[in-house]
């Protein structure tokens, strides 16, 4: 079964949404070279906080990916950790069990 990753956070100040969009779309080179990457999403609440939304094809693929975000050795992710406020990040890994697909 797969694996769906949860990434919840808020902004930092004075970063727009526009502008946390922009590194996240800047970042998915980094995650569509991942092994396991199957696909990935962003929303955002009426109240500005921000999902990011990935789907892994394994356990495994998903917290490899996690243990590998270095925005030093991956500029590409740069953005996105100036961006978000890492004091409300939440991360959580969901085993699927059933699906429409």
């Amino acid at each position: 079964m797969s694996v769906i990753e949860t990434v919840r956070y808020r902004l930092k100040e004075g970063v727009t949404i526009e502008q946390a969009v922009k590194a996240w779309e800047d970042s998915q080179s980094f995650a569509r070279a991942q092994p396991g990457f199957l696909s990935r999403k962003i929303a955002v609440t009426e109240d500005g906080e921000m999902l990011d939304h990935v789907e892994w094809a394994t356990m495994e693929d998903a917290k490899a990916v996690a243990a590998a975000f270095d925005p030093g050795k991956y500029p590409e992710l740069l953005g996105l950790v100036q961006a978000l406020d890492e004091s409300s990040m939440v991360m959580t890994h969901y085993t699927v069990m059933g699906s429409t697909d």
